[in-house]
């Protein structure tokens, strides 16, 4: 093998390395047994061939562009990543523009890629292709730029009123990220809109920046829709739980216990202890358990496996239509055993009956403790703390107390620490103003 051949192969099972990385480090994030600071190990990779690829010069900066066309989603993070770090702004530009506005994972890769690697002096020419809300490019500068809290409201309002309905999720996700104000009434009129995924991320921007009319306005849409619930248990007070419980008893509803779980109040522990008798909705009910009490009630279990549709055979697809486990050739269940919370209502009701004397309803709790800001921080700083609840306090630290510190869950695990680290310092001044287990929306006490 000739030393340009060699180079070449070398870029290139860099690049592949990277796309697996990318895509595997996505994954992550939704498994259990992984936690959020041991996927820092892989990013940790991800960097090593990133690298490899930016002092590759000229040819591995090639290889990265042609990839970027032909190749997988992660290749074409490597390769922006490569070409931000390189200052190719024009070809960053151009794959962006290239780009299949309905390929999700493509759009994803060129996101993150953005949010990550988008070199400051390049913003304000980004700001502007914004501006024309172009369905390919809209959806991805407005996830860079509300990642990176950049101050774009004007580009973000302007692209709404030009960008296609699949787009405008990602420009409302990015207004209640950078809490445009200004904003406030073309979200107010989104939630009233036929498209759901609008509704919902225009419910979650106006809790984020204080809106008390959009949590009025989920408490009358939640009798009959299920995107207000969410939204509900991050920024509702106590009247919330009455509407919750009786939507419980009349459909079931998942969200609704883990909007009670959010909500802290043990008075709704006897629901939620009896949503464990139901298997649809035992799993919401236990963590919705663990959330007010951070009891580690476990059990070890047959986790099924993961099966795709397109991977059965046509009697094991009417076989999960019927919720039965998928089995092997030998008949025992497809899957492995693992710890999980426990969903058996006998564990669960002995750690009560044990216990419920340290909580007093009307109280929020998280985790056991009373609910404030300095509980959430440990819980997101805590290296076992499930990757949901991660993000759920993470929404709540701005939409209850009115602080954000710049904190994504998919940020990379250095940013994360540094970004929790400053939080930790910059919310002890304001602890007194929060009393441990009260209700708060933005900042202030409601009933």
């Amino acid at each position: 093998m000739s030393p340009q051949s060699f180079r070449i192969s070398l870029f290139e099972e860099h690049l592949e390395e990277a796309s697996f990385l990318w895509e595997q480090r996505r994954v992550l994030y939704s498994n259990p047994e992984i936690t959020w600071k041991k996927i820092g190990e892989f990013e940790e990779r991800l960097e090593a061939h990133i690298d490899g690829l930016v002092v590759g010069g000229e040819l591995a900066l090639e290889i990265a562009k042609r990839q970027a066309v032909d190749g997988d989603a992660g290749e074409l993070f490597a390769a922006l990543c490569v070409c931000c770090r390189n200052g190719n702004r024009d070809y960053v530009l151009a794959a962006i523009d290239q780009l299949n506005h309905e390929d999700v994972e493509k759009a994803s890769a060129a996101a993150d890629a953005l949010k990550y690697e988008l070199p400051d002096a390049w913003v304000e020419d980004f700001l502007t292709l914004l501006d024309v809300g172009n369905p390919k490019v809209a959806p991805i500068l407005a996830r860079a730029f509300g990642y990176r809290r950049a101050r774009c409201g004007p580009h973000l309002l302007s692209a709404t009123k030009r960008c296609t309905a699949a787009g405008l999720p990602d420009l409302v996700w990015a207004l209640g990220r950078i809490a445009y104000d200004p904003a406030g009434g073309i979200l107010l009129d989104f939630l009233k809109t036929e498209d759901l995924p609008v509704r919902a991320a225009a419910a979650l921007a106006l809790v984020r920046m204080g809106k008390p009319e959009a949590v009025d306005y989920c408490l009358d849409q939640a009798v009959s829709n299920t995107w207000p619930i969410l939204p509900l248990g991050l920024a509702a007070g106590q009247r919330a739980i009455t509407l919750l419980a009786e939507l419980v008893e009349k459909n079931g509803c998942r969200d609704c216990f883990t909007a009670l779980g959010l909500l802290g109040d043990p008075e709704s522990v006897p629901l939620l202890l009896s949503g464990l008798e139901q298997p649809t909705v035992a799993a919401a009910a236990a963590d919705a358990l663990h959330y007010i009490t951070g009891a580690d009630v476990y059990e070890t279990a047959l986790i099924p496996d993961d099966v795709g549709q397109d991977e059965l055979v046509e009697s094991e697809r009417e076989e999960s239509k019927q919720d039965k486990p998928l089995t092997r050739g030998e008949g025992t269940p497809s899957g492995s055993m693992a710890s999980r919370l426990s969903r058996k209502a006998e564990d669960w009701n002995r750690w009560w009956e044990a216990h419920c004397t340290r909580f007093t309803e009307g109280v929020r709790y998280r985790g056991g403790k009373p609910y404030s800001p300095s509980v959430l921080l440990e819980l997101l700083e805590a290296e076992n703390t499930a990757h949901q609840l991660r993000y759920f306090c993470s929404e709540e630290i701005v939409v209850r107390h009115g602080q954000d510190f710049g904190l994504e869950m998919d940020a990379p695990v250095r940013r994360q620490a540094a970004r929790l680290a400053e939080a930790a310092a910059g919310s002890r001044p304001n602890n007194s103003r929060f009393e441990a287990g009260g209700w708060y929306f933005s900042g202030r006490r409601i009933a």
